[in-house]
């Protein structure tokens, strides 16, 4: 177990701790001392007693302050989302949908408009085959 020596309201005190937790002991002291020569400027030196008293009790009231906004912080805080989408998802999400929609019917009419061009072109080149095939053919016979 360490030992440290602290200073509050300029009196050194020994203190125990565990071992690597000196620099934390050392944070806290300084705090307190800072909190402790706060009420010694604002009351005068009332005893070291009654100092650490006083600022035992402004430390913990301020303490029971935070712990009640935290508190409150969580009571008002949204609940988590539940399996539900928000209601703003909830639009974004059927517009997205609708989108996707009306994407698939794009792609399904272009699709049906390559069918429809690649059948032309096959005509046409059917067509243009037999009349090469007629040419070829009238040209042998010449």
């Amino acid at each position: 177990m360490a030992q440290v020596t602290i200073t509050i309201n300029g009196r050194p005190h020994v203190v125990g701790c565990e071992d690597g937790q000196e620099p934390r002991l050392m944070e806290l002291a300084t705090q307190l001392d800072k909190e402790v020569r706060g009420i010694a400027g604002a009351m005068g030196q009332i005893g070291d007693s009654r100092l650490l008293v006083i600022s035992g009790l402004s430390l913990v009231d301020r303490l029971n302050d935070v712990e009640s906004e935290l508190a409150k912080a969580k009571t008002d805080a949204p609940a988590p989302q539940s399996e539900t989408a928000s209601p703003d998802l909830s639009a974004a999400l059927a517009q997205a949908e609708e989108r996707a929609s009306a994407a698939e019917e794009r792609v399904k009419a272009a699709e049906a408009r390559i069918a429809s061009l690649t059948e032309a072109l096959e005509a046409q080149a059917a067509a243009a085959t037999k009349r090469i095939d007629a040419i070829a053919a009238r040209l042998q016979e010449a």
